[in-house]
């Protein structure tokens, strides 16, 4: 006979399937954030963090399926113990994350002031950004082709006929010798816009999904801590040992049997 109800089972089940999808959903933003920040040296704390948390979550989350279904009391501890553990931790984790969320968008900011001039930074950079600048139409960081120094790739040109003309500003050459013999730079436009703002933006969104993943994760695992208590006192309270019971006669005593005795 089961001892736990079988539709609050189901339900702890499906929220620990639920609990694992987050996890998996915290692995593909991990794998997103590094694919995204590989260019930044602060990027290994942060990508390895998520990495662990979504390990973990699917881990906790596949031993209280098991230790539901299975309505075993020590795996309904662990998992009870781990759930109060990993809570506090997101919590911890997550209130200072939105806190100081300011401070860390302006330091990718600083971090990207410092990879100027871009031709002279390290390839892996330049090429991430010649592939970001072909696909949102713009150049540079925050001041145009001019952060790119003395050779300005082709991903700036504005070649695309979908390009409004107000896009596109003529370029001219920083170095006086290049002003004075490369007269085909006088001709050529590049894309106004510069691509910092926007990668900023895709930064914020990033960084909302982060805080959106760790605050839903910290409210599944409260939820999970509570329920996780009631199956465990569900399950100390009818693995107790009945009570042992005495049984008591009913039959009327033979009071013919005292009587001839009696004469």
């Amino acid at each position: 006979m089961a001892k736990i109800n079988p539709c609050f089972k189901k339900t702890f089940v499906v929220f620990n399937v639920l609990f694992a999808v987050f996890g998996l959903v915290i692995l593909a933003v991990a794998g997103l954030v590094h694919l995204f920040l590989e260019e930044f040296d602060e990027k290994w704390s942060v990508v390895l963090s998520l990495y662990v948390t979504g390990g973990v979550t699917f881990i906790i989350a596949t031993l209280g399926a098991y230790g539901a279904h299975t309505e075993n009391k020590g795996l309904l501890i662990a998992f009870f113990t781990l759930m109060c553990t990993g809570t506090v931790i997101l919590f911890r984790v997550a209130v200072p994350v939105a806190i100081f969320r300011s401070e860390m968008i302006l330091t990718m900011k600083t971090e990207m002031n410092h990879l100027v001039p871009l031709d002279r930074t390290r390839p892996n950079v330049q090429h991430m950004l010649v592939m970001f600048q072909k696909t949102f139409q713009c150049c540079g960081f925050f001041n145009g082709y001019q952060d790119w120094g003395e050779e300005v790739p082709d991903s700036c040109d504005c070649v695309s006929t979908y390009v409004h003309p107000d896009e596109c500003q003529q370029m001219t050459s920083v170095s006086a010798y290049k002003r004075i013999f490369q007269l085909s730079n006088k001709s050529r436009m590049v894309y106004k816009e510069p691509c910092g703002p926007v990668l900023m933006q895709y930064l914020d969104k990033i960084y909302s999904s982060i805080l959106g993943v760790l605050f839903g994760l910290a409210a599944l695992a409260l939820l999970g801590t509570v329920m996780s208590l009631a199956m465990i006192i569900r399950v100390s309270a009818t693995g107790h040992s009945p009570l042992p019971t005495f049984g008591v006669s009913y039959i009327p005593p033979k009071y013919s049997v005292l009587e001839k005795n009696i004469k």
